[in-house]
């Protein structure tokens, strides 16, 4: 987060409110837990299943995922049905990148700090003082 350092936005919560691509006008809260160096400023990175794994590839040793993930990997995954390939607990989120998230690639997005919901944190731990 622009301005900020690891103590003012590590485990804050975000309300993003998409600004282009097919997802414009939708709003989701998300929690930052940690950054990339290959982000741009105030970018997101949203770790979505069927989305690529990015600069840091966990899913090969978390899920048995190929050295790249699944599909590319800035990008992930190109169709809903490429999901059903994947490890039972992924699938879920994998099926909403396409549905709710409709496929949207790095959409633009406004964002405010927000009270973490506890559904948020109880998945996390992890929470601000």
């Amino acid at each position: 987060i622009s301005g900020g350092t690891e103590a003012s936005w590590c485990c804050a919560c975000y309300e993003l409110t998409f600004t282009s691509g097919p997802v414009s006008g939708k709003k989701m809260v998300v929690q930052a837990t940690n950054t990339g160096g290959d982000l741009g400023q105030n970018h997101f990175d949203l770790a979505i299943p069927g989305g690529g794994v990015g600069q840091f590839n966990a899913c090969t040793d978390q899920y048995g995922a190929p050295p790249n993930g699944w599909g590319q990997r800035y990008g992930g995954v190109s169709s809903r049905s490429e999901c059903d390939g994947f490890p039972e607990k992924l699938k879920a989120g994998c099926y909403w990148r396409f549905d709710w998230f409709q496929g949207a690639d790095n959409p633009s997005v406004s964002f405010k700090e927000v009270s973490c919901p506890a559904e948020i944190t109880a998945k996390s731990g992890c929470r601000r003082n």
